[in-house]
């Protein structure tokens, strides 16, 4: 008996083991997502206007509806300290426009906070501009005069909505 006890355990094992392993080998993997395909609107449209100035104005507008994705955090007297990276020797300030386009450019880990993009350009100190997507494809640099055209947007957005 204490035999087909010990027989009966390996098998037990074995058997769960074997179906584990098939389990594994059948399930769907996990695809990465393609790092040259956008995530969003906001994505195809910065890709647009690298291409022609002309798309500028409707990335804007995007941005002014969008959240992004800011490297910093939140104090708990809710200041928002933001990172600064330096591009070029240039201060910068970084700002994502999707997880995908946050994990291609950061190489360690970092505290980041979701945010909209209006809020996110008004906290901007000073003559800063910002980088989306720096090291992306579906990077844009929008400098400090032009933030001015982006919060516009937000506020006209903002104002037909109560209308």
């Amino acid at each position: 008996m204490d035999f087909n006890l010990k027989f009966l355990l390996v098998f037990v094992c074995a058997t769960a083991i074997v179906a584990w392993i098939a389990y594994m080998l059948k399930r769907p993997r996990r695809k990465r997502p393609d790092p040259n395909t956008p995530s969003n609107d906001l994505e195809t449209a910065i890709l647009l206007a690298a291409s022609n100035n002309f798309q500028r104005p409707e990335a804007f507008g995007l941005l002014a509806k969008s959240k992004v994705f800011v490297l910093g955090s939140i104090s708990p007297d809710k200041k928002l300290a933001l990172k600064h990276w330096n591009i070029d020797e240039k201060p910068l300030m970084p700002a994502f426009t999707s997880v995908e386009r946050l994990r291609e450019a950061i190489t360690h880990k970092e505290h980041y906070i979701e945010i909209d993009a209006p809020t996110f350009l008004k906290s901007i100190p000073g003559n800063s501009d910002i980088i989306l997507n720096p090291n992306s494809r579906f990077s844009m640099e929008i400098r400090h005069e032009e933030i001015g055209k982006v919060l516009e947007d937000s506020n006209h957005k903002g104002t037909e909505a109560q209308s």
